[in-house]
């Protein structure tokens, strides 16, 4: 994936079966690929998507429009605080929000179609499993934007081909519900959401640390990322004019001359507990503690990255309460003690 989405977290995949054999099976399946909840009675599926949904989208405030002279184009301006996307790590249920419904055709109480009917207006992304190759009625409910997709249940590469399409679905439901959002792409200190290389460099860190999930953080910018543990790793994102505005403010302040120094040679980011991470007076003994290394990233910018990763940063600390990470909430799950 070439850019990247503003939020991302592990999702549930519910599988709609009257066939209670198949149900028991999906978990042991296709449980390193998503996280999985069954369900045989088709009107109970129905009532969890609908009460789901509740909580689904991400809204934002509208765009206010900044005043201008007469007859100039007005300027969207974004307010996008930051717990409005980094407070969504705090929902204890996040992992319960379905993202993926894969559906049984030939279900004795209702049909997958008529099932799918009910909840078209979700956005949930849709699977719908047939008898047979070329189902007229698979066919006619994929040309009517009913379902992504159907695939044949006896087709003896439905496993492997599930576990990629599941993967995929989840992706492209997050890029949908965040598309209000779109608009911080475009804004210049969060524009590395639209950077190949921001992209490139962000899979890697992932990987190599674990991360399940991430959140932006618009101001300072940058990303929270978050492994099963529930470990947070932020990295502070700086394009060149965040990077030249720190030094400038540090220098107007009267900053002592060796954070000066650590400024001008453009090696460090500065993440202080301000608005805008930079420099302030009353930082001027304990400064070094907030001053990061950072290193390039070459995109269609010059970014400068900081990670910040300290043992003690767990996900319930960075955001000041008692927050579930996906291991806890696989092992509530395992207990039968999670509520959805």
């Amino acid at each position: 994936m070439s850019t990247l989405l503003p939020l991302y977290h592990p999702t549930t995949c519910l599988v709609i079966d009257d066939d209670r054999l198949y149900l028991d099976s999906f978990d042991y399946n296709y449980a390193d690929v998503t996280l999985c909840a069954t369900e045989h009675r088709p009107e109970q599926a129905i009532q969890r998507l609908l009460k789901d949904a509740e909580r689904t989208g991400l809204r934002i405030e509208e765009a206010n429009r900044a005043p201008v002279d007469e007859g100039e184009a007005a300027d969207p301006v974004i307010r996008l605080p930051a717990s409005r996307i980094a407070a969504m790590a705090r929902d204890p249920a996040r992992f319960s929000r379905v993202s993926v419904v894969v559906v049984d055709f030939a279900m004795p109480s209702m049909t997958g179609v008529e099932l799918l009917q009910k909840i078209k207006h979700l956005p949930v992304k849709k699977v719908l499993l047939t008898g047979k190759t070329g189902d007229s009625t698979a066919v006619a409910a994929f040309n009517e934007g009913l379902i992504n997709l159907f695939l044949v249940k006896q087709d003896p590469d439905l496993p492997e081909k599930l576990r990629r399409i599941i993967r995929e679905l989840q992706v492209a439901y997050f890029r949908d519900i965040t598309a209000p959002l779109e608009p911080i792409a475009k804004l210049e200190d969060t524009a590395f959401l639209d950077d190949p290389g921001i992209a490139s460099w962000y899979h890697t860190l992932a990987e190599r640390i674990g991360a399940v999930e991430h959140y932006l953080l618009p101001s300072p910018p940058g990303l929270m990322l978050v492994d099963e543990a529930g470990q947070v790793t932020i990295a502070w994102i700086n394009n060149p004019d965040r990077m030249r505005a720190q030094l400038e403010i540090a220098i107007d302040i009267g900053a002592p001359a060796a954070l000066l120094k650590e400024l001008r040679a453009g090696n460090t980011i500065l993440t202080c507990p301000t608005p805008t991470g930079f420099y302030e007076e009353q930082y001027e003994l304990d400064w070094r503690k907030y001053a990061l290394p950072c290193e390039e990233i070459r995109g269609n910018t010059l970014w400068k990255v900081a990670i910040q990763r300290d043992r003690a940063l767990c996900l319930s600390r960075a955001l000041g309460l008692s927050a579930v990470s996906l291991r806890q909430y696989r092992q509530s799950q395992a207990g039968g003690v999670c509520e959805i």
